[in-house]
């Protein structure tokens, strides 16, 4: 008879640095041998001989594995595993070391369920990660704010919420608001303030900077966890105003630049804390302040995979099609799980669960994706939408001197810089390698123009571009 397993067993997990050695060695892997996608659990289980589920569980560093598991994950991208690149799982809690369960306030607002989530234990790791670091460990700093960027229905809210739920036992308070619609930033304070002083601070000066002062004093003096969702339109708002006049000395007295004097006093100043935003557009007043290993920093969530989609899929019905439909239909939609989700309802409804059927209409932008892309469209400039005909008029990937070249000489190449800045911090195009291209989606956007323009009679004002044209 075999003998039970110890049940102290724990086994080892990947240190923040060992996670950032195989992440960095990954993503290399993916852009150089790969073609830029990303692999899935299946084929890094391929690659490194494990069973995908395990795979799961090394990038989750919750539960322990044997250190030969991580020797085969290193060793399937040429990297030797180190003392200092693991360290036991679930260590006995210690007191004195800050391990136990912090008593807590949490406060979820609106915050919608995620009962239904799937997929990015990756991404979770690295920001749990990000967000623990011990300061000194192994050059690790612990960040005080990170910007969850991506373009819409991409899952920043749902991630936002789940990362909270992981990370609450770790933070004093536990604060989760919306920004849509936005309101005044001292009504937004005076809210955190109360919460953060047990309701016993509620009767503050009108004073911006006062308010803000006595945000970070809490912060400072508790460990609080603060996520603010759907920045995007202050943000937005905040860049168009930076750009229209070039001006922040009277930029901070609108209601949306005090947002982003809020924001950079919190990532500027040192305080024990973290604040999450969640947003569709980089905060230009912060940009400044980011690095990969500092402690404001930005994260941009990837596509979910084949499998977190399927999963997704099943809780709306049955559906059919090959595994090449399935990747096909992922890789058309880069994996946005709010778009897939209402193309699953049209699937289900119109073509009886046929993914091939649905592929074989080759319609991809139509009904509410349209309308969900068509304000964003609303915003851009003339040379913003010549740039981006320019590159799907291109196909492939394309470098600053090429769209150079193959655009009008009307859009200077300052111009052309701040629009790829600009369209970037949309998560519209991809900068790899000096070279920028297009998310699928947005190449089938612009192409369902091409033909809504010739007919006579439709005509979408916010796409006709005036005196710039594509060479």
């Amino acid at each position: 008879m075999k003998s039970q397993p110890n049940s102290r067993r724990r086994g080892v997990i990947l240190t923040p640095q060992g996670l950032q050695k195989l992440q960095d060695a990954k993503s290399e892997s993916e852009n150089y041998e790969n073609f830029g996608k990303r692999y899935t659990r299946e084929a890094l289980g391929f690659r490194m001989a494990l069973d995908p589920d395990t795979v799961a569980k090394v990038f989750a560093c919750e539960i322990g594995v044997d250190r030969q598991t991580l020797k085969y994950c290193f060793q399937a991208f040429k990297l030797q595993l180190e003392t200092n690149d693991y360290q036991l799982a679930n260590p006995d809690i210690n007191p004195q070391q800050g391990d136990t369960k912090i008593p807590n306030r949490i406060d979820w607002g609106e915050a919608p369920d995620v009962s239904l989530f799937y997929g990015r234990t990756e991404e979770l790791a690295t920001l749990k990660n990000w967000i623990l670091a011990t300061s000194g460990e192994n050059q690790a700093i612990p960040c005080r704010l990170i910007t969850l960027l991506s373009m819409g229905g991409m899952g920043k809210t749902w991630l936002s919420v789940k990362l909270a739920q992981q990370l609450q036992d770790r933070f004093e308070f536990v604060i989760w608001r919306s920004l849509l619609p936005a309101s005044p930033v001292n009504d937004l304070l005076a809210d955190l303030i109360a919460v953060l002083s047990d309701g016993k601070e509620t009767d503050l000066p009108e004073s911006l900077n006062h308010r803000i002062s006595r945000l970070i004093h809490y912060l400072q003096r508790h460990r609080c966890l603060l996520v603010l969702d759907g920045a995007e339109r202050i943000l937005q708002e905040c860049a168009a105003l930076e750009i229209n006049c070039r001006d922040c000395i009277w930029l901070h007295h609108t209601t949306n630049g005090e947002y982003c004097e809020l924001f950079r006093r919190v990532g500027e100043t040192t305080h024990q804390s973290c604040l999450i935003l969640t947003s569709r557009v980089i905060c230009h007043e912060i940009a400044r302040l980011e690095g990969e290993t500092r402690p404001v920093r930005v994260f941009c969530p990837q596509g979910l995979q084949v499998t977190d989609i399927e999963k997704l899929f099943r809780t709306k019905g049955t559906f059919r099609g090959t595994p090449d439909d399935w990747n096909r239909l992922i890789e058309l939609y880069a994996g946005n799980p709010h778009v897939l989700n209402r193309i699953a309802t049209t699937i289900q409804q119109l073509f009886d669960g046929s993914i091939t059927e649905f592929l074989d209409q080759k319609v991809t932008v139509f009904g509410k994706v349209l309308n969900g892309l068509d304000p964003e469209f609303e915003y851009l400039s003339d040379s913003a939408k010549a740039t981006i005909q320019c590159m799907v008029i291109n196909r492939k990937p394309i470098s600053f001197s090429q769209l150079r070249t193959n655009m009008s000489s009307s859009v200077s190449s300052q111009e052309l810089l701040e629009t790829l800045e600009l369209l970037q911090a949309r998560s519209w195009i991809d900068a790899k390698a000096g070279q920028f291209s297009l998310q699928p989606i947005i190449v089938e956007y612009v192409k369902s123009f091409s033909l809504i323009r010739r007919s006579p009679n439709i005509s979408r004002s916010h796409f006709r571009i005036q005196n710039i044209n594509v060479k």
